[in-house]
């Protein structure tokens, strides 16, 4: 049985192989880091390179989304699926089918591995959305598990039929947020104001996270 003292110096000693190990991981990051930059910086600039014209390539990209919303006990689908333009969508039984048949398909969208009625979204009151596949050829999945009955949808759930892939959000809550002062509405400059202390406060925490870094991987920099 271990007595209290055996028990905080095998605590303390559990602590301390924990602390050496994230050390000795963080120190060899940072000696690759410093090989990368002595033979291959040229590479190094180059994935800089890459990833900022990735971050702005994707600035026309259209993300595709469907949004579940209730509102006062009203429900309707927002989505950006219908010719890429941002539409609320009112169906009566709150019954939408997905498909590549504009005729019959409340969310139409032409995609080759779609069924022409390949799946609904379904809203039971007091119980949510739910995705029903409605026999498609190609199938339903949800996070990438095909669903062969009807399955309850949750807030961020990845959704795939055929070759379409979007993500449903929930929207069940509204909140009134506080108005602004009038002092901050007849003189823009104050909100002008505030934003640059948010900027100058977000800049301060950024160079001290990165001096703290420094700090750690040289512990003699302040000496």
């Amino acid at each position: 049985m271990f007595s209290a003292d055996k028990l905080i110096s095998y605590t303390s000693a559990s602590i301390d192989t924990c602390v050496n190990e994230e050390l000795q991981h963080r120190l060899s990051l940072y000696h690759v880091f410093l090989k990368l930059y002595e033979h291959h910086r040229g590479l190094l600039d180059e994935i800089l390179n890459l990833e900022n014209s990735s971050s702005k390539s994707l600035a026309g990209v259209t993300l595709p989304y469907v949004q579940g919303v209730i509102s006062n006990h009203a429900v309707h689908l927002t989505t950006n699926l219908l010719q890429g333009k941002t539409q609320a969508l009112f169906q009566p039984q709150q019954v939408w089918i997905l498909g590549r048949d504009p005729q019959k398909a409340s969310v139409a969208v032409q995609d080759g591995r779609l069924s022409r009625c390949h799946a609904a979204i379904h809203h039971i009151t007091d119980k949510g959305f739910f995705l029903v596949d409605l026999g498609s050829k190609n199938g339903s999945f949800i996070n990438g598990e095909r669903v062969w009955r009807s399955t309850l949808l949750k807030d961020g759930d990845r959704i795939r039929l055929g070759s379409l892939s979007f993500v449903f959000f929930i929207c069940q809550t509204a909140q009134t947020l506080e108005p602004l002062s009038p002092e901050m509405l007849t003189h823009p400059e104050n909100l002008q104001s505030v934003g640059r202390a948010a900027q100058s406060k977000d800049k301060s925490v950024s160079i001290n996270l990165l001096q703290g870094t420094f700090t750690f991987m040289h512990p003699d920099a302040d000496a």
